[in-house]
Formats: C-alpha cells, sequence, structure tokens
C-alpha cells in the first residue's frame, strides 16, 4: 500500500534575536522539566551533528491534556538548521505515524532571526490514513506548530536580551510571517 505524504503550510515568526543564537536555544537538548513538569529533550545517542533525541510532546486531544514520547533524528546544521525525523514507534499517535519530518529553518535578517517551520507526515493506513490525517491531525499539528513558535520566541528573546555573546540589535527590518 502507498503511503501518501501530507505537508503542512509552513509557518514563519520573527524573532528579534541573532540567529546563531535562536539555533543555541532551539539545539539546547537536556533533561530540564518544564513549568508543566513535562521532561526536556534529552539525547539517547549523539554522533556529532546527528543525535537521537528522546522528547515529550503536551497535545490537548479531544479537550484532554496528553503527553507524546517520541524519539527522532536531529540533523543539525548549525546556524543554518535543523531537521527532527521520528523514529516510529508504538501506540495510538506515534505507532499511527509512517513519516513526521520537521524542519527549522533559520535566516538571517539585519541581526534578527526569521525562524520558518515546515513539516511533512504519513499515517500507515493508506488513504484512510491520509483522510484521517488532513480532517484530524493536520490542525493539530498545525496548532502545535503556530504554539511552539510563539513559545520558542519569548524563550529566545527571553535570552537575548540578556546576551553579552549576541546581543540584540536596535531595530529589525520589517518582515511578512505567516501563520
Amino acid at each position: 500500500m502507498t503511503i501518501k505524504p501530507i505537508d503542512l503550510p509552513p509557518a514563519e515568526i520573527h524573532i528579534h534575536a541573532d540567529r546563531r543564537l535562536a539555533f543555541q536555544v532551539v539545539t539546547a537538548f537536556g533533561a530540564a522539566m518544564s513549568d508543566e513538569g513535562v521532561p526536556g529533550p534529552k539525547v539517547l545517542r549523539d554522533e556529532g551533528n546527528r543525535k537521537l533525541v528522546a522528547f515529550s510532546t503536551p497535545i490537548k486531544l479531544f479537550g484532554m491534556r496528553k503527553v507524546f514520547p517520541t524519539n527522532e533524528w536531529v540533523t543539525l546544521r548549525e546556524p543554518e538548521e535543523v531537521q527532527f525525523d521520528l523514529v516510529p514507534g508504538n501506540g495510538p499517535i506515534v505507532g499511527g505515524l509512517k513519516l513526521l519530518a520537521d524542519r527549522f529553518t533559520f535566516e538571517d535578517r539585519e541581526g534578527c532571526t526569521l525562524l520558518r517551520y515546515d513539516s511533512r507526515f504519513a499515517i500507515r493506513w493508506s488513504w484512510p490514513g491520509w483522510i484521517l490525517g488532513k480532517l484530524l491531525f493536520a490542525p493539530i499539528l498545525r496548532s502545535l506548530m503556530r504554539n511552539h513558535l510563539d513559545e520558542l520566541k519569548v524563550l529566545i528573546e527571553e535570552r537575548a536580551s540578556r546576551s553579552r555573546a549576541f546581543p540584540q540589535v536596535e531595530s529589525c527590518p520589517d518582515m511578512n510571517v505567516t501563520a
């Protein structure tokens, strides 16, 4: 059976911080807990620019909040790009995904960053999976993308406000971004 991937529309956000700092914040994998008690990303295997990382992602489904663990290969191309590729596993969500590939690209805009988030996924069950993916999972993933970018913007700009290595510039160019 053929699996048809679903490409989500890219999401972008303007960040008032140097892209090198933005890259560092996005790729700071450690075992810290979030304010909500969710474990942070943890490197399971380090192969230099390629790492196997365990993530715990909180998702709201049907009004309930659930944390889904995933293992993903993360490929670093500093400071331009980070690629995340899901290692398929078990369970109702991760077990049903045949493909999940996310990518962050960091574009320098006169000392600021245009952060772009691309995502592609596929469900295991051929055309019924594609329909399920388009109708149910695509809206959930788009919302996760937007929320994740908003959280990253706050985190990166807060860090940039105290950075000596990558101080914030006085002003950034006007950037049109998509949701």
